[in-house]
């Protein structure tokens, strides 16, 4: 935990030197706006990375070492060992390129994941969020950090997608199926979004093909026995069962803080709709997506259906700041900021001491073992 925590004032000692230092003005989607200095953002990035790359014993991180090390050392016995998996082919061919021609050292492979990752990430949230620093608190207090210590395939899936979002908004939405159906030989989750960008809108939200697509989830839900049946038997052929069998689904508090955004946004819809620029748009209905998931998974067995929501909820780390900014007056937005920062630190305690029981964290390289 003691890391964990690290990360967390790391992140609000950086935030507060970015509110103090002035911003930069830039044009995003056609307009003048402002961002913070790269820098706050490169050395905040940097120390995430750190101990992300050093770890060793993390949750699902002992297999990806394991499977690194066991990794043939030339081509003949790769195309051997590919011929054996069923998914994920293009995720551990490069693994083994990687191992052969840049390093063997699994902590350099470990870096390199979670810079690509964090990379992707932090270049779509320092694009289009308003307040850079809340979304980074964000990042770490709503536990989204955890992704890059287990489930670290599929969120590497999850963060190059995001990193390309701005190929929906920009309507160029045939390059970014190409990209998820790439992806697909990385981790076999991408197929779902290839499919569910068809229902994203970007000059307006809550549309007739988002509320579609509700109206499927909740009757999924209905229906849960036979459908997460079925559900559970594609998941074996994508190679969900180890992680997710950890994961569990969903809970009611999860549900609770990915819907938090959407709720303001209904509140306030009129002014919303308006106002909201093709980024928010975006981000809106992405979200909304994402709180079906949860809500299927939280509701019913729905352990499938319990990974997909990461694909969305990550566009909450830009959304929630542009809806404090935009939905609350001058002077009562202050007080949702400061509400919003004391609840999430709270939901971050009980997420990592309480559900988690205290996360470990060991790294040989640092000698550190918090277990």
């Amino acid at each position: 935990m003691p890391v964990y925590w690290s990360m967390m004032i790391a992140t609000a000692i950086i935030g507060i030197l970015c509110y103090g230092i002035s911003s930069k003005k830039v044009i995003v989607e056609g307009k003048e706006t402002t961002r913070v200095r790269i820098g706050f953002v490169v050395v905040l990035v940097a120390y995430i990375v750190f101990f992300i790359g050093f770890r060793d014993k993390v949750l699902d991180t002992g297999a990806y070492i394991s499977s690194f090390k066991s990794m043939p050392t030339d081509f003949t016995g790769l195309f051997l060992y590919l011929e054996t998996l069923d998914s994920g082919k293009a995720f551990y061919f490069l693994s083994a390129v990687f191992k052969m021609f840049i390093s063997d050292n699994y902590y350099a492979w470990l870096f390199f994941l979670a810079i690509v990752s964090c990379g992707c990430l932090f270049r779509t949230i320092y694009k289009y969020s308003i307040d850079f620093p809340l979304s980074a608190y964000l990042f770490i207090a709503t536990t989204t950090f955890t992704w890059l210590l287990n489930g670290t395939r599929q969120f590497l899936v999850v963060c190059i997608l995001f990193g390309f979002v701005e190929w929906i908004i920009e309507g160029k939405k045939i390059r970014y199926i190409l990209l998820a159906l790439a992806l697909t030989t990385i981790h076999s989750s991408a197929i779902f979004m290839a499919v569910i960008v068809l229902f994203i809108e970007v000059n307006q939200t809550f549309t007739k093909k988002t509320i579609f697509f509700i109206g499927l989830t909740v009757v999924g839900t209905y229906y849960s026995e036979q459908v997460f049946e079925f559900l559970g038997e594609t998941s074996e052929s994508l190679n969900y069962a180890d992680t997710m069998a950890i994961d569990g689904g969903s809970n009611i508090f999860r549900l609770i803080v990915a819907s938090v955004p959407i709720i303001i946004v209904l509140l306030n819809y009129r002014n919303v709709k308006k106002i909201a620029p093709p980024s928010i748009n975006v981000a809106i209905n992405m979200s909304l997506i994402g709180i079906c998931f949860y809500f299927a998974a939280t509701f019913t067995n729905g352990v499938l259906v319990g990974r997909m929501p990461i694909y969305f909820t990550v566009y909450n780390l830009y959304l929630l700041p542009w809806v404090i900014r935009n939905c609350f007056t001058k002077n009562s937005r202050k007080i949702v900021w400061v509400l919003c920062v004391v609840s999430y630190l709270v939901y971050f305690y009980y997420q990592m001491c309480i559900a988690w029981d205290g996360l470990m964290y060991v790294s040989k390289f640092l000698k550190l073992e918090f277990l």
